[in-house]
C-alpha cells in the first residue's frame, strides 16, 4: 500500500479504538515497536501514472496507548517510513513520518490528530472528529501535486 494508504489504514485503526473505547486513557503508556519492511503492488501510483509500479516501504511506527479511565491522551502513534516507488530502472523517493493522537475531550468526544506528511496527502494538520467523521481542522500544506513529480520520475 502507498504512504497515503498506510496512514489511511492506521486512521481508520485509530477510528475503530477510539469508538469501542468509550472513556479516554490516562496514566502511563505502554510502548509497541511495529517495524516495516515490505514491498507490494502499488496500485494507488500504478493507477495515477499509467505504468506498472511497486513500492518498498521501510522503517517503524511506535505505538504509545495509555490505559484507565478520564480524558486525554488515548493513543499515540509515531510514524517514520522511507518509501521508494518503482517502476522498471526508475525510482522516485518519498516519506511517511509524524505523530497520530487519538485524545477524548471532556465531552467524551473522540478526536483524532494527525500530524506531519502524508505522501501525495498533505504536510501539517488534519484534525477529526472520529464520531462523525468530520475534519474539524484541515491541512494548510498540500502535497497532491506531488504525484505528477513521482509519475516523472517514474515514466522518464
Amino acid at each position: 500500500m502507498t504512504g497515503r494508504g498506510l496512514s489511511s489504514c492506521l486512521a481508520g485503526i485509530l477510528m475503530v479504538a477510539a469508538l469501542v473505547a468509550p472513556t479516554a486513557f490516562a496514566g502511563k503508556p505502554t510502548f509497541e515497536r511495529i517495524a516495516i519492511d515490505e514491498t507490494f503492488v502499488d496500485d494507488f501510483l500504478t493507477d495515477a501514472c499509467g505504468v506498472p509500479v511497486s513500492t518498498s516501504a521501510q522503517g517503524h511506527i511506535i505505538v504509545r496507548t495509555f490505559a484507565g479511565e478520564g480524558t486525554g491522551v488515548a493513543e499515540v502513534r509515531t510514524i517514520s517510513i522511507g518509501l521508494t516507488a518503482m517502476a522498471g530502472d526508475n525510482t522516485y523517493k518519498f516519506r511517511d513520518v509524524g505523530a497520530d493522537l487519538t485524545r477524548i475531550e471532556p465531552d467524551g468526544t473522540a478526536i483524532l490528530l494527525i500530524t506531519g506528511q502524508v505522501p501525495f496527502g498533505f504536510t501539517g494538520v488534519l484534525k477529526i472528529d472520529l464520531e462523525t467523521g468530520e475534519a474539524i481542522l484541515e491541512p494548510q500544506h498540500n502535497i497532491e501535486g506531488r504525484v505528477e513529480e513521482a509519475c516523472a520520475a517514474l515514466t522518464a
